[in-house]
């Protein structure tokens, strides 16, 4: 009977320790086993398994960041990889996993994004829109070219109106013209300090991807410093685009000093 006792104890053991720490354990090799063997879906279920019956386990974050990494390499679904990604960082902040899911959002930065309903205001930055005001909205998406409105105004009277059309690939942001016809490239992807580019007789320039810049719509961090020039000008511009923003800063320059022309005042991007 104590030896009966005995069985039944060690056997109890084992199940208790299955479902703590060694069991985690065993459910992350298991899962990490899914994504080799290309059966991504699978894996993500196991995390997502292994989330709901360990709630207060010190490697929720991994988990969470795993399927970001799956979402993001393997399945290349880029919302649901933000949506995890983002999970980590504000869910987790003093977790292991939390700079480099900040290192995997800034990777997948929309630094042009494209919704329909998205909004922006861009203001003059002399008088802060009371000179001028420039009110863009995306109002139709056919296929993969998106339809944006723009409207200016000035002192608050409208003086002109028309559209604009965009189309985002994997190697960059793109104005066309109705029918998908490229017209000039906005941005080349992937992001990356000192790439260029010429549209016609304008070149452009990747300065940098880590501004940290204020305009009249907020504070913005790791943004994308662009600088557009006439070729054999001696002045330029450069453009700031903000991830998950859009552009929100342009300005004048003909050596160090830089002027502020437009600024961005208030924007609105729906969450898918």
């Amino acid at each position: 009977m104590k030896l009966k006792n005995l069985s039944l104890l060690t056997t109890y053991y084992l199940l208790l320790t299955a479902l703590t720490g060694c069991g985690i354990n065993y459910q992350f090799k298991s899962a990490e086993k899914l994504k080799e063997s290309g059966k991504f879906i699978e894996a993500i279920r196991k995390y997502e398994k292994i989330i709901e019956k360990n709630p207060g386990s010190p490697r929720i974050a991994e988990a969470i960041y795993s399927i970001a990494r799956i979402y993001h390499q393997n399945i290349e679904n880029i919302p649901e990889a933000k949506k995890s990604y983002k999970r980590v960082v504000n869910d987790y902040p003093n977790s292991n996993w939390v700079e480099t899911s900040k290192a995997a959002l800034l990777e997948l930065a929309d630094y042009f994004p494209l919704e329909k309903s998205a909004k922006w205001i861009e203001v003059d930055s002399d008088t802060s829109g009371k000179y001028m005001t420039a009110k863009n909205e995306i109002i139709g998406v056919s296929g993969d070219i998106f339809e944006m409105t723009r409207n200016l105004y000035t002192r608050g009277n409208l003086i002109s109106g028309f559209k604009k059309y965009y189309k985002k690939t994997k190697d960059g942001f793109y104005e066309t013209d109705k029918a998908g016809k490229i017209i000039s490239t906005v941005m080349l992807l992937p992001v990356d300090a000192n790439k260029e580019w010429s549209v016609g007789n304008v070149k452009y320039e990747i300065v940098s991807k880590s501004e940290d810049v204020t305009v009249i719509a907020g504070k913005f961090s790791n943004c994308v410093k662009i600088k557009k020039q006439l070729i054999g000008a001696p002045s330029w511009s450069y453009e700031y685009f903000a991830p998950e923003a859009g552009k929100i800063l342009t300005t004048q320059s003909s050596g160090s000093a830089e002027k502020r022309i437009t600024e961005l005042k208030e924007f609105h991007i729906p969450v898918e």
